[in-house]
């Protein structure tokens, strides 16, 4: 979260546009044990989806590596970072989805953020 808080004030402060990006895969099966490697983990997909939804940082910044680690969610680190610059940035949340999918091994969520 501070890595994605402090690229934000870098680029805020820079002369270029910039677009940030990150995956849009979330959980992956492979990585997920509690599913027996075979689903996502969709229920902790959700909540953090739902989360970035409602601008909800906090519980962002509350959600330990463990529990990222444990649902296989590791390019979801990419996210972390860019909900950090969101929320520094006064970004608004203008569209979202979430995927739920088995066929690709992995839910896959989209947004687009408007800058302040």
């Amino acid at each position: 979260m501070q890595v994605g808080a402090a690229t934000a004030r870098v680029l805020k402060e820079s002369p270029w546009r910039v677009a940030l990006v990150a995956p849009s895969s979330w959980s992956h099966a492979f990585l997920c044990d509690p599913t027996w490697r075979l689903r996502p983990d969709t229920p902790a997909d959700r909540r953090l989806y739902e989360a970035m939804r409602a601008g909800d940082y906090s519980a962002w910044r509350e959600t330990r590596l463990k529990a990222v680690e444990d649902a296989g969610q590791q390019e979801v680190l990419d996210w972390f970072a860019l909900a950090s610059a969101m929320a520094e940035l006064g970004a608004r949340l203008e569209w979202s989805e979430f995927v739920e999918t088995h066929v690709f091994n992995s839910n896959k969520v989209f947004a687009v953020y408007v800058s302040a």
